[in-house]
């Protein structure tokens, strides 16, 4: 019997697998693309950059569970190019 309500006792917590994204993760990430291929077809670079910053980032998310954290490089690689294209995004924007 577990002592809070809110919790599952710790034996049933054990077996359980991590998804690698969470339900938000996944709506943003289709929200996302769906801004991107409207910034493609609309010809807006600025919003095609902000979007596709967003996903290059969480693709460094599915870099590091494929490569069981050994490719840390590359993981740390995109996640650096994901907010280099979010500030280029907002400075194409701005000017």
């Amino acid at each position: 019997m577990p002592g809070m309500r809110s919790k599952f006792p710790i034996e049933d917590n054990k077996n359980k697998i991590e998804p690698t994204f969470s339900n938000g993760e996944k709506a943003g990430m289709a929200l996302c693309l769906a801004m991107f291929l409207f910034g493609l077809s609309d010809g807006d670079l600025p919003l095609c950059f902000f979007s596709a910053s967003f996903l290059v980032y969480e693709l460094h998310v599915l870099l590091k569970k494929a490569r069981r954290d050994e490719d840390w490089f590359m993981s740390n690689l995109l996640k650096g190019m994901s907010i280099a294209m979010f500030v280029g995004s907002i400075a194409m924007a701005v000017c």
